[in-house]
């Protein structure tokens, strides 16, 4: 009888905590909260090494995306579960097709830059698939030629890798052999200038006429 008890107690208590989770799920109305909500999933998922937990932390911010597809927090949203997928989970494919969507549906927000760089980063520095990592880093740079700010060095970057790609040597060989031509191209200006001052300074030949070469008039003659 007390078994008995001891068990219905345990149920009753169970059915408690599934409905008070269901009204904490439910409570779930503002955009700060959603976040919130998958910021403490991500962070116990961090403290467990829980790879579950991982997953359920990305479900709460696609659901927040799914809720606020107009919020400016969607970008944030996007780069958390990119991230969660490509540092904590590994699963560099659904890395790319989360950075993929974010700057194919916002191409002209700063956060697309990064994305399209990573895409080609995940497929250059951990898939080991250049194929791939040249065709999106020729894609990065067709759309940003050069970099704007001048901390952001993404396409600097991406030219240099591309290079290294395309031409199979290190970033060491490419900076020396970089520094070489540049030593040449100033040795060349050098040389340049100097010439030139060197022809600036030679005396110019005086122009003689008829006139100056007559000291005295002739004699008159009687």
């Amino acid at each position: 009888m007390i078994k008995t008890g001891i068990k219905l107690f345990l149920l009753v208590a169970f059915s408690v905590m599934l409905v008070s989770c269901g009204k904490q799920e439910k409570e779930l109305k503002t955009e700060e909260e959603y976040l919130n909500a998958a910021k403490t999933l991500y962070d116990s998922a961090l403290a467990k090494k829980d790879n579950a937990l991982f997953g359920e932390a990305i479900a709460k911010y696609k659901e927040f995306i799914a809720k606020f597809p107009n919020s400016d927090k969607v970008l944030v949203a996007y780069n958390q579960i990119g991230g969660i997928y490509f540092d904590n989970l590994q699963n560099y494919n659904e890395a790319i097709n989360t950075y993929t969507t974010v700057f194919e549906k916002y191409p002209d927000k700063k956060e697309a830059k990064q994305s399209l760089f990573m895409v080609a980063f995940i497929y250059d520095e951990t898939l080991k698939d250049k194929e791939n990592a040249k065709a999106f880093y020729k894609k990065f740079l067709e759309k940003y030629p050069q970099d704007t700010d001048p901390n952001d060095k993404m396409s600097e970057s991406a030219r240099r890798m591309l290079e290294v790609l395309e031409t199979g040597k290190s970033i060491e060989e490419l900076i020396l052999q970089n520094s070489a031509n540049e030593d040449k191209k100033t040795e060349t200006k050098t040389e340049v200038k100097q010439e030139n001052k060197d022809v600036k300074q030679q005396p110019k030949e005086k122009h003689v006429t008829p006139d100056n070469t007559l000291d005295s008039k002739p004699d008159d003659k009687k």
